[in-house]
């Protein structure tokens, strides 16, 4: 069986992840920087959500020479024009998620046009070396107050129009299939799945 490394230290979107690809037949052992003994990240200084995904990439395939996954994501608010966009994860550093998302909601509390979108664009680069992109997005809108706990980042304010419920409240069930991530997998287990058997 092939090893995939999944270049992301953060346990919720590791999980994520193996969930997307186990559902969707890809059968390979998954490993993380953290379980091959890796301590140090890149810094993610890219002007876009493909240039920070590249930069994990190939940070972590240059050091384990594994076939390697990264992707890059965020929520773009209208409103906000487009931010936090790629500075999603730095956004308000100071805050917890839950107190961005109080904040974001507070400073929304008499915003009408609400429309905002999870972008994620994925960075795969195979055991040659070959780099190729793919890119996920859902369209939303910033729910009026935050809720559910089956989400993590922004989901409880990023609310699914056409279920009236914050991506935080459907959780895996719907993450899974339709989300930004979720979408940009499916792109990429189309693409590479007959190489990775």
């Amino acid at each position: 069986m092939k090893k995939l490394l999944i270049a992301s230290n953060n346990p919720d979107k590791i999980k994520e992840i193996k969930e997307i690809l186990e559902e969707n037949g890809v059968v390979l052992e998954l490993v993380t920087p953290k379980d091959l003994g890796f301590t140090t990240e890149p810094d993610e200084n890219g002007e876009s959500f493909a240039d920070n995904a590249y930069i994990k990439a190939s940070y972590y395939h240059q050091l384990s020479g594994l076939p390697t996954i990264a992707d890059d994501s965020g929520i773009c608010i209208d409103y906000l024009g487009g931010k936090p966009g790629i500075h999603s994860a730095r956004f308000l550093p100071e805050m917890t998620y839950p107190e961005k998302c109080s904040y974001i909601v507070e400073i929304m509390k008499d915003v009408t046009e609400r429309g905002a979108q999870f972008v994620d664009c994925l960075c795969f680069i195979d055991e040659n070396e070959n780099v190729n992109y793919y890119e996920g997005k859902n369209a939303g809108a910033i729910a009026e107050e935050p809720a559910g706990d089956k989400g993590f980042g922004y989901d409880p304010i990023f609310l699914i129009p056409e279920f009236n419920k914050t991506e935080a409240e459907l959780g895996e069930e719907y993450k899974n299939v339709y989300s930004h991530r979720a979408k940009a997998l499916k792109k990429w287990i189309i693409d590479a799945k007959d190489r990775l058997q």
